[in-house]
C-alpha cells in the first residue's frame, strides 16, 4: 500500500511512501482484537477496593447484654453485619487483575488495528518534524492540514518537545512506537505516523519475528541432531 508523504508543515507532497505489507495489508481478527481488548481493559483495574469483615472492626469486646431477661434480641457482638458500623458480608477484597496473552498474539492484534485503520485511510506520514522547542500553535497547524479530528501521534522516540507541542490539544493522544498498542490504535479515529518511526515500528514487528523464528530453527536443528556414542558403546563394538 502506498500513502502521500505530508511535509512538517502538513502540505501533501507528491513523493510516496510504500507501507510494509505485513504490517497495514493483515486481513484484520477480530477474535484477537477483541482478546487483546478485553485483556488490557481487565489488567488497568487496580483491584485495591477492601471493606472490613467482623473479624477487623474495632470493638465488640464484650456482649452488649445480657443473653436473657432484657426483652431484646440477643447479641453477642456490635461488629455483627447486622449492626450499624459492623463488618460487611461478603464485601470486596483487595485481588489481582493480572492477565497475560503471547507475543505473537498481541502483535497480530496491533497489526489488525492498523491495517484497519490503513484500509480506511485513515494513516497518515508526516516526514520529521524540527520543533526546537514546545510549540502548540505548530502542532495544531499541522493537524489542521491534515485535517484531523482525533489522532493518535506516534513518535520515534522519546522527544520531549514533540510531545509538549501536542499535549495540551483537545483530543490529541501521543505515544511511542515501542508503547503502540492497538487499544491505543482503536480509541483514536486516525493514526498519524513520522517517516522515522515507520522504521522502528517495521523493526519492531518484522525484524524481531525474523530473529524468533530463526531461533526456533536453530533450536529444532540441535534436537535433530544424533546423539553421540559413549565410549563404552564404541569399545563393545570393537
Amino acid at each position: 500500500m502506498r500513502v502521500n508523504i505530508f511535509s512538517a508543515k502538513g502540505v501533501k507532497t507528491e513523493s510516496k511512501l510504500e507501507l510494509p505489507e505485513k504490517i497495514f495489508e493483515v486481513k484484520p481478527h477480530a477474535t484477537v482484537l477483541r482478546q487483546y481488548i478485553h485483556v488490557y481493559q481487565k489488567i488497568q483495574r487496580a483491584g485495591t477496593v477492601a471493606t472490613k469483615t467482623r473479624g477487623q472492626v474495632s470493638g465488640g469486646g464484650r456482649k452488649p447484654w445480657a443473653q436473657k431477661g432484657t426483652g431484646r434480641a440477643r447479641h453477642g457482638s456490635v461488629r455483627s453485619p447486622i449492626w450499624v458500623g459492623g463488618g460487611k458480608t461478603f464485601g470486596p477484597q483487595p485481588r489481582t487483575f493480572e492477565a497475560a496473552l503471547p507475543k505473537k498474539v498481541k502483535d497480530l492484534a496491533l497489526r489488525s488495528a492498523l491495517s484497519a485503520k490503513a484500509a480506511a485511510g485513515l494513516v497518515y506520514v508526516v516526514a520529521d518534524p524540527v520543533f526546537k522547542e514546545p510549540k502548540t500553535s505548530q502542532a495544531r497547524e499541522l493537524l489542521a492540514k491534515l485535517k484531523t479530528t482525533q489522532p493518535l501521534v506516534v513518535l520515534s522516540e522519546k522527544a520531549d518537545n514533540i510531545r509538549l507541542s501536542f499535549r495540551n490539544l483537545v483530543g490529541v493522544e501521543t505515544i511511542e512506537v515501542a508503547d503502540l498498542n492497538p487499544y491505543a490504535v482503536l480509541a483514536a479515529k486516525e493514526v498519524v505516523f513520522f517517516k522515522e518511526g515507520l522504521g522502528k515500528l517495521k523493526d519492531r514487528l518484522i525484524k524481531e519475528e525474523v530473529k524468533a523464528v530463526k531461533t526456533v530453527k536453530a533450536k529444532r536443528a540441535v534436537s535433530r541432531k544424533p546423539k553421540a556414542v559413549s565410549r563404552k558403546r564404541e569399545e563393545s563394538k570393537k
